[in-house]
């Protein structure tokens, strides 16, 4: 049973006057309860005591709203009662649930889910302002087990917040273990203070929440001077953004008739290699792409070497003719782009237009002198991706979606290396979107929040994606036959495999990303 134990907690003992009333009203309406109260002292004391190999992740969040919904999951697990925010009245005795074995959650109001729920693939958010549960539940384990590889994601809702709790609900084997009540049982009002919808009219309420929580702020109306700066930056955007591919341009290069097929029943799979300066990496990928499980007479290998100053054509055309026999085919090609770069440089936002483009070249000449029509997909994959699962052909094609990457990282559970595939959550054009494009094409900062990487979204199974990344990409290889090329110029202010992201969703072909299954880039 769910013990009458309050919990609620501040970041030191000086509860701001706002929320007195409301943390009187839980010991008024279930008097006899206990209460513990707990400040950023004392609940680091607990979490130290208690969950020791916890700790780490704990102590890593900057954010305090992190450490507080951390601690509030482990307070119920440990002591079991009931979890209030500060800023919940309760406005009934809590008699009715707390003779439930199960954890009892409730969701959120409907008028949220559009804003974080839908385009994380949720069918809700479940709140984690007020919950109860019996000392001891397993649930909050399965749930601390998600949070270390969330403890950098960019936004507090993946990290440890509702987006989170939601996966892992979902994900929770024994659902019957778990009570889970509509939103107007400690919610019914959204974050503009309106009633959650009429459906929930009658349905019971024993708490509420008032949104006054101080860690999110509403969307700010643009101040005079970022109007201004909107203005200078934008001007400047359009006169050095160059020669961009319109959408009509691209749509018209795509036929039409591929873009409603149903996926590839076939099983060829033409593994699309791009190699400049990979000597290095030719001998090793060869041994990890025999290791596949996969069938090879299955698989056609095909380069694409150019530019290259380390030899790499040659260790190539060594490298894989003892080979032949052991594939359904393997193709040499070469294309010199002429573009030098100094690796230390190649990342500088200045070069990326004429580098990226560069890239895009070279992925086309792929597709148009090594894909078949045999070939029923395309997997691409960089030359210095060194580690992937044996299975990940098999993993891809199973996630049943015409393109499909996966989180490509260069540390197990760490950030993602290929922040190419990412997910826009911010997309208004204000100063910062026109200053951070740099020759034409979009570059916002790495840390930037509007931008999400699948490292940010580890506990989804899978996420519709705008832009992708080539360090490992799967695609209906009927696609590319017709016409869903890498923009070799900017398409929307992004180009090569970002552009192609963007243009396949824009055509009504959605990219997917699989944020738990992730592959290997060298750190370097």
């Amino acid at each position: 049973m769910i013990p009458p134990i309050l919990h609620q907690t501040w970041k030191n003992d000086d509860i701001p006057e706002q929320f007195q009333a409301w943390v009187e009203s839980w010991g008024r309406h279930n008097p006899g309860w206990t209460r513990m109260f707990w400040n950023d002292r004392t609940l680091l004391e607990f979490v130290a005591e208690h969950y020791p190999d916890f700790l780490p992740t704990f102590l890593s969040y900057k954010e305090g709203i992190r450490r507080a919904d951390a601690g509030r999951y482990l307070l119920l697990h440990h002591f079991g009662g009931v979890y209030a925010d500060l800023d919940c009245e309760c406005v009934a005795p809590f008699d009715p649930i707390m003779a439930e074995n199960r954890v009892v959650l409730c969701q959120e109001p409907p008028a949220h889910f559009p804003g974080q729920a839908v385009f994380r693939g949720l069918p809700y958010l479940l709140f984690n302002g007020t919950m109860a549960s019996p000392p001891g539940h397993p649930f909050w384990m399965h749930l601390l087990s998600y949070l270390p590889g969330l403890a950098h994601a960019k936004e507090t809702i993946d990290a440890t917040g509702p987006a989170v709790m939601t996966s892992v609900q979902l994900s929770y084997p024994d659902q019957a273990a778990l009570a889970i009540h509509p939103y107007s049982l400690f919610t019914p009002l959204d974050r503009d203070g309106q009633p959650g919808g009429a459906a929930e009219a009658e349905a019971e309420t024993l708490s509420i929440h008032h949104w006054a929580g101080t860690w999110w702020t509403p969307n700010q109306k643009e101040r005079l001077w970022n109007r201004l700066r909107r203005q200078l930056y934008r001007a400047r955007y359009l006169l050095t953004r160059g020669d961009q591919l319109k959408p009509e341009e691209a749509r018209r290069r795509v036929d039409p008739a591929v873009l409603d097929r149903p996926l590839p029943t076939g099983e060829n799979v033409a593994v699309l290699v791009p190699v400049r300066d990979g000597a290095e990496h030719v001998a090793s990928f060869l041994s990890a792409i025999q290791a596949l499980d996969y069938p090879t007479e299955r698989i056609k290998l095909v380069f694409c070497e150019g530019d290259s100053e380390d030899g790499s054509w040659d260790v190539l055309k060594a490298a894989v003719e003892p080979l032949r026999s052991s594939f359904r085919d393997i193709v040499l090609l070469q294309m010199q782009v002429g573009t030098k770069f100094e690796r230390r440089k190649r990342a500088r936002p200045r070069l990326q237009r004429k580098r990226r483009i560069g890239l895009a070249k070279v992925r086309n000449h792929l597709i148009s002198h090594g894909l078949g029509n045999d070939d029923d997909w395309a997997l691409w994959i960089d030359i210095d991706v060194w580690r992937f699962p044996d299975d990940i052909v098999r993993t891809l094609i199973a996630a049943g979606e015409r393109i499909v990457a996966p989180n490509c990282v260069i540390t197990p559970g760490g950030g993602s290396f290929d922040l190419n595939s990412f997910v826009t959550t911010r997309r208004v054009r204000d100063h910062r979107y026109y200053r951070s494009v740099i020759g034409g094409l979009y570059q916002p900062p790495a840390e930037f929040s509007g931008r999400l990487s699948l490292a940010d979204v580890r506990h989804l199974e899978k996420i519709g994606l705008d832009g992708v990344g080539g360090t490992m990409l799967l695609v209906d290889a009927s696609l590319h036959r017709g016409g869903l090329f890498f923009p070799e110029a900017p398409y929307r202010d992004l180009v090569e495999t970002e552009g192609f992201g963007v243009l396949a969703k824009d055509l009504g072909v959605q990219p997917v990303g699989l944020p738990r299954v992730e592959i290997l880039h060298v750190p370097w």
